[in-house]
């Protein structure tokens, strides 16, 4: 099989060094038959963008056209009729995706330097052109220099296409890539509107004029609120996941992955493997699958199923926001990250100011564009932009279990990793004290109020997250059918050879409950025998098991078992 290109998003290394390409080119015919001149493609982070964009740099590009059209040999591009294109206009290709400094003058003079640089590598025969005027040869010769401020700097797309229309005689392809980077580390650090204006200014100087460019397509992982970046662009067609367009040309088909594992010799791995990355749904195309990891499971086969795709970043911005969410909004995640289907409202743009105030719209919306929640597909609702959602794959889910225990990390008093260990070693007496003083000490996560409200379903997905490191070695399973009913909790070792096995039932005391809590965790221990809950562990052979009920109230929990 040919070397899988991890990591890799240069579309011509990935050709000439004949590495496993998945053939997205016709990516560049429904791109051409579109009657927008300028497409934004929010999309997750790696599932493509920047190697479809390098793609279009290279099928495009004029100054290397014969060099590149081997590029694109038994390709299905080369059977369309947009083949035509092939190498006939001038290219701007900007990426953004490393620019994440942390105040706005690093952030300035690194977009400097990566216009100087751009110019450097690409455009310096433009100085010895008789077509370009030598005002227009100045300006070029300042961001060269890395001399050009502030505003100079803003109008360099619309200057430099200028420029190669002058120099061609047609006008220039122009490719932003991930323009939402740098704002998303503004929002990070605390600079957030010089940002947006210096990217809002930006992008409308380039695409506002519709003979300076042929045709624009922006790249990013959200549509940032349309009144402030995008204020200036004429003509702006958005396809994001939720539209139909365009949808199976980011991420990996479920064809596309089962002709990944048959060259790999692993096509008997694909139930597993749509169970662990599978689940996406973008327009109407089911099963879209992250390209990352993917490709990391095929190259690392024999480290098994285990998250790739959600290590590969600090999940910064969805950490800092889902802390600010209010409590219905709380119910209605730890309901998807139970495997429910729910329905609930998006926000199709990203206001940043509004992930601060926990908008369930917003943050809703951010969840989906960013790849942690998925659509069920057609909208109940379109005009309120309503969905059913839910948790798209095991990876995922994974994720929000680790997260929940980060965020319920308590203080030095007591960790999880403590309760942890009082549960594999069957000491329940010690598991209670030390839930007991978790509780306490790590709640502040959650707005419990004065009342206490707090909603079974979230002491669950409570408990579910402290299970979330034990996933390597031990099966955790969450409401599965059981004996007689569906217990709340069950773990249990893979390992054949080991006989533990664990029940756990939760109650939660209502104001109105004339039981003590001591009272109602024995209620719940009871149910786990009268339902006969230990019946699917001893089917696995697991005959030394701990049964405990747990009963909750705000920061207060008792144990029986």
């Amino acid at each position: 099989m040919k070397r899988l290109p991890i990591g890799q998003s240069d579309f011509r290394q990935i050709r000439n060094e004949d590495a496993y390409y998945i053939d997205k080119s016709l990516f560049i015919e429904e791109l051409m038959r579109n009657n927008a001149q300028t497409l934004l493609f929010p999309r997750p982070r790696r599932f493509g963008k920047t190697l479809n964009m390098s793609m279009l740099s290279y099928f495009f590009d004029i100054d290397h056209a014969e060099e590149y059209r081997a590029l694109f040999s038994d390709l299905a591009i080369e059977q369309s009729e947009e083949w035509k294109h092939q190498g006939k206009y001038p290219v701007i290709f900007l990426t953004f995706k490393d620019l994440k400094e942390q105040t706005f003058e690093d952030a300035l003079e690194s977009f400097k330097l990566l216009l100087s640089k751009y110019v450097n590598d690409n455009f310096k025969y433009l100085f010895s052109s008789s077509k370009i005027d030598e005002l227009d040869k100045s300006y070029l010769h300042k961001v060269l220099m890395e001399e050009a401020n502030k505003s100079k700097c803003q109008l360099f797309l619309r200057q430099l296409s200028e420029m190669l229309k002058k120099h061609h005689g047609v006008a220039p392809i122009l490719l932003i890539d991930e323009y939402d980077a740098p704002i998303h580390a503004a929002f990070e650090y605390g600079y957030l509107p010089e940002m947006v204006g210096f990217m809002r200014n930006f992008l409308s100087a380039g695409f506002k004029d519709k003979d300076l460019i042929t045709k624009g397509v922006i790249t990013g992982i959200l549509r940032v609120a349309k009144e402030d970046i995008f204020s200036g662009l004429n003509n702006l067609a958005t396809y994001s996941i939720l539209d139909y367009e365009f949808a199976d040309k980011f991420g990996l088909t479920q064809a596309e992955v089962n002709q990944l594992l048959d060259d790999a010799g692993y096509g008997t791995d694909r139930q597993n493997v749509a169970d662990w990355y599978n689940g996406y749904t973008f327009g109407q195309v089911e099963k879209i699958y992250n390209p990352w990891s993917i490709l990391n499971f095929v190259s690392r086969h024999e480290e098994g199923l285990k998250p790739y795709w959600v290590n590969t970043s600090s999940n910064k911005l969805i950490q800092e926001t889902l802390p600010k969410i209010d409590a219905p909004t709380q119910e209605l995640l730890f309901d998807l990250l139970q495997g429910t289907s729910v329905r609930a409202r998006l926000s199709d743009f990203t206001i940043f100011e509004d992930l601060y105030s926990g908008d369930s719209k917003v943050v809703l919306g951010l969840l989906i564009f960013s790849g942690y929640l998925t659509t069920d597909g057609t909208a109940l609702d379109p005009g309120r932009l309503e969905y059913k959602l839910r948790v798209p794959n095991e990876e995922i889910r994974i994720m929000y279990e680790t997260m929940l225990a980060r965020y319920l990390k308590a203080s030095e008093k007591v960790t999880d990793n403590e309760l942890l260990m009082a549960l594999l070693q069957q000491k329940p007496k010690t598991f209670a004290d030390a839930l007991k003083r978790y509780l306490l000490h790590s709640f502040s996560f959650f707005d419990i109020g004065t009342k206490g409200f707090l909603p079974e379903k979230i002491y669950h997905a409570f408990m579910l997250g402290l299970m979330a490191h034990l996933s390597q070695e031990f099966h955790v399973k969450s409401n599965r059918e059981s004996g007689l009913g569906r217990a709340d909790l069950i773990i249990y070792p893979k390992d054949p050879n080991n006989s533990k096995g664990w029940v756990l039932e939760f109650k939660k005391k209502t104001l109105d409950d004339p039981e003590s809590l001591e009272e109602l965790a024995q209620s719940a221990l009871e149910q786990i025998h009268e339902q006969q809950y230990v019946a699917e562990l001893n089917g696995h052979g697991k005959t030394d098991i701990m049964c405990m009920g747990i009963a909750f109230d705000g920061k207060q929990a008792a144990c029986a078992f």
